[in-house]
């Protein structure tokens, strides 16, 4: 490890992808924090108590409306007529029930006189009703219960015992006297279609229960389910608080997963209606989406690590290239020591400019030093010399003056002057048209 951060290559790879990889894993976690607090605060804020409103008017237009159906046929005029007047003719009655059936979409209805004690049925008489039998305690408690109407669950005996929500209403007469009780009931196989269709569509468990936490309905393919409140994983603890308040919200944990709760008071039913959505399925979207952000983040860092790989080693690869040619050229270098000539490293002989411009990024231009010129040029610069001298001091002159001075002919000093041009020396300049030579700024200075 310590020769690992010993080199500065390796070092920079590691505090690189430390600061990457700490950077983006701190992005997702924050970005997942954020995202499931905001996805609890709506399902609190919005979604439950939405849902909760949603089911309950869909419970008055599905569960309810059998109420109301009842109601309407205890307080029927011709019900009471009929009951008052002997119950004559009963086809009448049993039309009237199937009628019900047929237009409201009832499972059964059913009256039973208090005279008579006869069950009138859609299908016609089914019994008659007796104290002594635990079947039809239903009746003598409705007859004596202060309320004018109730629900309960009990077997159908028209329907082949099948478990079914009653409502049962009080048949008044005219002077409030007793005169039987009527209504229409409900499969629960009914409901709990009903039930299942609120989970499909708020995706939220509903749960009905007494007042004294019996469950009354309720899916039963959910995780949540049981008998009483307190078979139920979570209810336990909340039972005191969600039937002494009309509306009552709470979470509870469930394999991990937090699950939201909102109960509400049905008085029509006299029943507390629970509402359970769980975070579960939400929460594991938020997981998955971590995941794959994080995955990315990582692809992400790889291929940044690579590409500053890559550029660390091509940027060595240039500076030792650029190392070894900046050696070669600061190494003992064999030089002719009459003609110059450089030997490389194959033992051949190259010219000195040669041999630089091969081993560096060195160009040459080629001109002549004033030693060489006047050992090999000795007339040609004794002419500069003397231009050079006649121009010192900032002077100017034209070509003409200029071959005055030197006692040459224009052409051959125009030859001249043009060689001085070329090698920086002169410089021409114009004023009111006539061109004039003087010694260009360096030279001057020089000079």
């Amino acid at each position: 490890m310590p020769k690992l951060f010993s080199n500065p290559k390796h070092r920079l790879i590691l505090i690189l992808s430390a600061l990457l990889t700490c950077s983006f894993w701190a992005t997702g976690l924050i970005s997942f924090f954020v995202s499931r607090t905001s996805l609890r605060q709506e399902i609190i804020a919005t979604a439950l108590p939405l849902a909760s409103d949603n089911i309950y008017t869909e419970i008055q237009r599905d569960i309810l409306r059998p109420a109301f159906i009842s109601s309407m046929m205890a307080h029927n005029t011709f019900v009471k007529d009929w009951l008052l007047e002997g119950e004559q003719q009963p086809e009448l009655i049993e039309k009237y029930l199937k009628e019900i059936m047929v237009e409201y979409g009832t499972v059964t209805s059913f009256l039973v006189s208090e005279k008579t004690r006869i069950y009138y049925h859609a299908n016609g008489i089914l019994k008659q009703v007796h104290p002594d039998e635990p079947r039809d305690i239903w009746f003598f408690r409705v007859r004596e219960m202060k309320a004018e109407s109730e629900i309960n669950l009990d077997p159908d005996l028209a329907n082949r015992d099948e478990m079914t929500i009653f409502i049962n209403q009080k048949v008044l007469g005219y002077q409030g006297e007793f005169l039987g009780a009527t209504g229409v009931g409900l499969t629960t196989h009914a409901v709990v279609d009903l039930i299942r269709c609120y989970h499909e569509k708020y995706d939220s468990d509903v749960i009905f229960v007494d007042p004294t936490g019996k469950v009354m309905l309720q899916n039963p393919h959910s995780e949540f389910s049981g008998s009483t409140m307190q078979e139920i994983p979570g209810l336990a603890p909340a039972i005191e608080s969600i039937l002494a308040n009309n509306e009552f919200g709470f979470h509870f944990r469930h394999n991990g997963f937090r699950v939201h709760a909102q109960s509400r008071y049905i008085p029509e039913l006299d029943w507390h209606m629970i509402a359970l959505k769980n975070e579960a399925h939400a929460v594991k979207q938020l997981y998955a989406n971590l995941l794959a952000n994080l995955l990315i983040c990582t692809l992400i860092t790889v291929v940044i690590l690579l590409i500053t790989q890559w550029t660390i080693n091509d940027f060595e690869a240039r500076s030792r290239s650029q190392q070894a040619e900046i050696h070669s050229l600061r190494g003992i270098l064999p030089i002719c020591s009459l003609c110059k000539k450089i030997r490389d490293d194959q033992g051949y002989w190259s010219q000195i400019e040669t041999y630089i411009k091969q081993h560096s990024d060195a160009h040459f231009t080629h001109g002549m030093c004033p030693d060489c010129m006047r050992q090999t040029y000795p007339d040609l610069y004794s002419n500069i010399d003397r231009i050079s001298k006649l121009l010192t001091g900032g002077r100017r002159a034209t070509i003409e003056e200029l071959a005055r001075a030197t006692n040459q002919d224009e052409s051959s000093l125009q030859r001249i002057l043009n060689l001085m041009l070329d090698d920086k020396t002169l410089s021409l300049v114009e004023a009111g048209g006539v061109q004039y030579y003087r010694l260009s700024d360096k030279h001057l200075h020089d000079a």
